[in-house]
């Protein structure tokens, strides 16, 4: 049952939410910190693939709903979508190096930060997109690229299918 890469990926998200709610506020700048939720989205997709990556940012979404004052399904929405962008664009680097998928990360996280505060806009939360908005996506996307290369090592981990874990059984 552990072995399962849902079962894990769970396990993954849901120290991610830990992470997130008791050290990233620690790494707040100028009111913007961490969102190791998005970075775990992103880096789904950079290590198993678009539709993984949009499964995962999903699911990282409602994570992210469920603990903070937004509307309920823009993180998940927005959060899918760059799962998803990160896996396209992992796939589409020939030779992916480090730097290339800090790259990713960047972009993909501004990405997804601005339709976060986009698609809240157009549901009524226009105080979303502000002047503040350029800063709160420069220091996301600046801590994602930093921390994508732990995550994917995470979801690697998600991801393998081993039963090392049930050695009795075999």
């Amino acid at each position: 049952m552990l072995g399962h890469p849902a079962v894990r990926y769970l396990i993954v998200l849901v120290t991610g939410v830990v992470v997130q709610r008791a050290v990233c506020i620690q790494f707040e700048l100028s009111g913007t910190a961490p969102d190791v939720l998005l970075v775990l989205a992103i880096a789904a997709g950079v290590v198993g693939g678009t539709e993984r990556g949009a499964i995962v940012g999903f699911f990282a979404g409602v994570a992210l709903d469920s603990i903070s004052v937004t509307p309920f399904g823009l993180g998940a929405v927005a959060y899918m979508g760059a799962g998803a962008l990160a896996g396209w664009m992992e796939a589409a680097i020939v030779h992916s190096a480090r730097w290339l998928t800090m790259m990713v990360a960047f972009v993909a996280s501004a990405l997804g930060v601005t339709a976060f505060a986009i698609i809240g806009a157009v549901i009524g939360q226009s105080q979303m997109v502000s002047g503040h908005l350029f800063q709160v996506v420069l220091v996301v996307s600046i801590w994602s690229a930093l921390l994508v290369i732990p995550a994917t090592r995470a979801c690697r981990w998600a991801e393998t299918h081993s039963d090392r874990f049930r050695p009795a059984l075999r």
